[in-house]
């Protein structure tokens, strides 16, 4: 049986980095971010006047212009400084056990064990594995500390799971 076990501890950056990358991947997050991008851009033009609506609504194009590009991105990183600071299960060092049946965490103050079909899908990125337990919920996997062995590893058994969704990374 093909067991893969390995020990990884999340910093900060790495969980801010996954919160950005799972909420910018929404298509909310995205039209809000290219809307935001245009009415920073067409504010100036209504400023100077377009017709009849010479500076009406350049405060609001402005604001929201100003809200979608700056406030949201900021509202996230502080979010996350505050969990990452209160919630303890975030700096603690897991154990991570992998096999085709089942994948398991062991922390300093709790344990848990699932099998893949209750596993939505597993994403990695350039720094960390995202083990989706539902869409919007994830179990971040750091490969700081993982040798070339483990992640390759993991990508069989992620692969070799079939009804298991997907997007690893092909280095």
């Amino acid at each position: 049986m093909n067991q893969v076990k390995f020990t990884s501890q999340l910093s900060f950056r790495e969980f801010l980095k996954a919160s950005f990358y799972t909420s910018y991947r929404r298509p909310a997050m995205i039209v809000l971010t290219v809307l935001g991008a245009f009415m920073l851009i067409m504010a100036p033009v209504f400023y100077k006047g377009y017709g009849n609506m010479q500076g009406r609504i350049f405060y609001a194009q402005l604001f929201l212009g100003i809200y979608f590009l700056l406030f949201l991105p900021a509202l996230i990183y502080f979010k996350c400084r505050n969990a990452f600071r209160t919630k303890n299960r975030f700096t603690e060092r897991i154990v991570w056990t992998v096999d085709f049946e089942w994948i398991a965490m062991k922390g300093e103050s709790f344990e848990t064990k699932m099998t893949w079909d209750k596993i939505y899908q597993v994403v990695e990125t350039k720094e960390v594995f995202l083990v989706y337990q539902t869409k919007l919920q994830a179990n971040i996997i750091s490969k700081r500390e993982m040798s070339q062995e483990q992640v390759q590893g993991l990508r069989k058994v992620v692969k070799g799971i079939l009804a298991l969704r997907h997007k690893l990374r092909v280095d």
